[in-house]
């Protein structure tokens, strides 16, 4: 147990629609509260195959999982019904505006059941860690006459770009954000950036920052040998990047221009789920550049694996783009922090979210401005040839950028509020 921190005798509930391996933040946060003494549950939703297989790791851990289906892991029926329900509430939203109870279904398919089974579990604490799960933490809080928060790992409304096709997206985000989050008794955020966004535009308390780091313990998890020594071949130097999804508009493109320039040696390694039509968008891009063979594709893993995986790679890549939205100019995503904790080097686009950051691991880490592939592959260049920036990188990451530094803040925000 944290000797610091006492959440003995205190019940708390963290609401999301994803699963944990989908979700690094609400495990960290799970593990910390159960360290602190709680009786930890999670209300979680399984919609996807890859992931369902990845949560088996947690099957040992102490807090208990409250499981919800959707999607392609709910019987068809009820896949059919949600995905009707939803699409009835957002009709009925565009025609005649926000409403309570309608709103909520418009935002996703399980609302109403997220509510219900969180309201099963006595708690004194409901957190939602996204946005639709919000609304199910407060009904459950009422219900209880419990407590409220929230984690806002984005700017929600500022995903969107503002345009006529996401208007009613917006509408419906900006409603909840607005009938919710003000009732919260605290909202921690993911960056500096997201956590000034809320509190401007809901008149709120500037949010905590709890940054997306991750444990200092993670870079003993174990990976065959084997595994690991198929991440980047023999005689080869890799350029990584991981997501969810592979996708347009993640900046891969600056790293793929700029990959004629650099040395043979050098490949580009990207790790996640290939989005529809992008895998081909992509390697035709590549051809036409001379460089297909130098583009290789890592299929996701499970989440102890990502750091040790990691750190047989030579430089992250950070490329956030600002033109995207709004939430992409401000967000700090965890790959900086999976870089650093993995002791590899990284470039990062020059965003306000990123900058502090990166200026403050100006070591270890580099800034480009989007686009500008010829000072991409510079900055690459001069980390390639950098030496002792693994060492740097983890003393970095071990001082000031570890969850076992970053969750005495959010044990204290919890303890506050209880």
């Amino acid at each position: 147990m944290n000797s610091r921190f006492s959440l003995n005798g205190f019940r708390i509930c963290l609401i999301t629609t994803g699963q944990p391996a989908t979700n690094p933040r609400l495990v960290k946060e799970a593990d910390a509260l159960v360290d602190a003494g709680a009786d930890v549950h999670i209300v979680a939703c399984k919609f996807q195959e890859w992931a369902e297989d990845a949560d088996h790791v947690f099957e040992n851990r102490v807090w208990k999982i409250h499981w919800l289906r959707y999607g392609m892991q709910a019987p068809r029926w009820k896949d059919l019904w949600q995905r009707l329900r939803r699409k009835g509430a957002r009709l009925l939203v565009k025609g005649i505006g926000p409403q309570s109870g309608v709103t909520e279904r418009a935002i996703h398919y399980v609302t109403p059941e997220l509510t219900r089974s969180a309201t099963r579990i006595p708690a004194d604490l409901y957190v939602g860690h996204n946005l639709p799960a919000v609304p199910a933490a407060a009904h459950a809080a009422e219900y209880h006459d419990a407590h409220l928060g929230f984690d806002a790992e984005d700017f929600h409304r500022g995903e969107f770009a503002d345009t006529p096709e996401n208007a009613l997206t917006r509408r419906i985000t900006s409603d909840l954000e607005e009938r919710y989050i003000p009732r919260c008794d605290y909202v921690t955020a993911a960056s500096d950036g997201i956590g000034a966004a809320y509190a401007d535009v809901l008149d709120i308390e500037q949010p905590t920052t709890i940054l997306n780091v991750f444990r200092w313990s993670e870079r003993e998890n174990s990976v065959p040998e084997n595994e690991l020594e198929r991440e980047v071949p023999e005689g080869k130097r890799s350029l990584y990047w991981f997501s969810q999804t592979i996708g347009p508009d993640r900046g891969l493109e600056d790293a793929l221009r700029a990959l004629p320039t650099l040395p043979d040696d050098v490949l580009l390694s990207l790790r996640g789920k290939w989005s529809p039509r992008y895998e081909n968008t992509l390697r035709e891009q590549a051809n036409r550049l001379g460089v297909a063979d130098r583009v290789r594709h890592l299929e996701l893993v499970p989440p102890d694996e990502l750091i040790p995986r990691t750190a047989q790679h030579d430089v992250g890549l950070a490329l956030e783009q600002p033109s995207v939205s709004k939430n992409r100019t401000i967000c700090l995503t965890n790959k900086l922090f999976t870089y650093l904790l993995a002791g590899v080097p990284f470039i990062a686009t020059d965003t306000p979210g990123q900058r502090p950051v990166v200026e403050d691991l100006s070591e270890v880490a580099r800034l480009y401005s989007p686009g500008e592939v010829d000072a991409f592959a510079d900055q690459v260049t001069s980390l390639l040839a950098a030496s002792g920036l693994k060492e740097k990188a983890l003393r970095m990451a071990r001082e000031c950028y570890c969850w076992e530094v970053e969750q005495k803040k959010f044990l204290r925000v919890i303890q506050d509020v209880l």
